[in-house]
């Protein structure tokens, strides 16, 4: 069975702290598609320390950055949108939900992946793409299962990272890796070279191969929504 996986974020980045191993996964099985698409070009991040550009070159480096993270974690189809940076939440309203649902319309995906409500960190950027999201979902027939990338309250705790999680017992779906199947995850982190404090914040040991590990080599999902329509097993498991 043939099987299309839409991931729904704000930024270039987001793909590979929150579930670039679970698209790695994908990428490597049999009839499955992964689609990604990065509602802004990431224009109002940083460049680097120091600056490996110009503010206003950042929308275009950030896309190849994407563009390469990307192709390294398997993705089939990358679209990235041109809203920007930020702004998402002052959109005028149903503006990005209409976008969404568009895009959803012309992928007809089985699974979409995006952030929870509180969007990990509290971007507001995350908030608005994942309600435009949950909203574009359920007025379409397409989608069979919506999912949240997230992480259970334990580990931030224990980390220290992201900001906001959810309840462990909310959890619906772990998903373990090996370390030989991260180490693209890995490099598509590092890819996203103008946001290096980031990665490097929350990964201490990216640039170290043999000592790096993501959140104990797990990835964390939220079953947010079923179609009424579809009674089957979790297709993402």
């Amino acid at each position: 069975m043939s099987r299309t996986f839409m991931f729904i974020f704000a930024h270039p980045d987001d793909e590979s702290f929150t579930c670039g191993g679970t698209l790695i996964e994908l990428a490597k099985a049999n009839d499955t598609k992964t689609i990604l698409y990065s509602a802004t070009p990431g224009d109002a991040g940083k460049c680097g320390e120091p600056p490996l550009c110009q503010a206003d070159e950042l929308a275009e480096v950030r896309k190849k950055e994407l563009e390469e993270a990307a192709n390294l974690l398997g993705i089939d189809e990358l679209h990235i949108g041109d809203y920007h940076d930020g702004k998402l939440n002052q959109l005028p309203h149903n503006e990005l939900k209409n976008d969404v649902l568009k895009r959803i319309e012309a992928i007809q995906p089985d699974v979409v992946i995006t952030f929870p409500p509180h969007g990990l960190s509290g971007h507001p950027d995350h908030k608005a793409i994942q309600l435009a999201t949950l909203q574009a979902v359920k007025e379409t027939k397409v989608v069979k299962e919506l999912y949240y990338a997230t992480f259970p309250q334990s580990l931030a705790d224990e980390t220290g990272n992201p900001a906001y999680a959810d309840p462990d017992d909310s959890i619906t779906l772990i998903k373990s890796f090996s370390s030989d199947h991260l180490k693209p995850v890995r490099k598509a982190l590092i890819a996203h070279r103008t946001q290096h404090l980031s990665v490097e914040r929350v990964f201490p040991t990216i640039y170290n191969e043999t000592e790096f590990m993501k959140f104990n080599n797990k990835e964390y999902f939220i079953k947010a929504w079923q179609n009424p329509n579809y009674s089957s097993s979790s297709m993402l498991d």
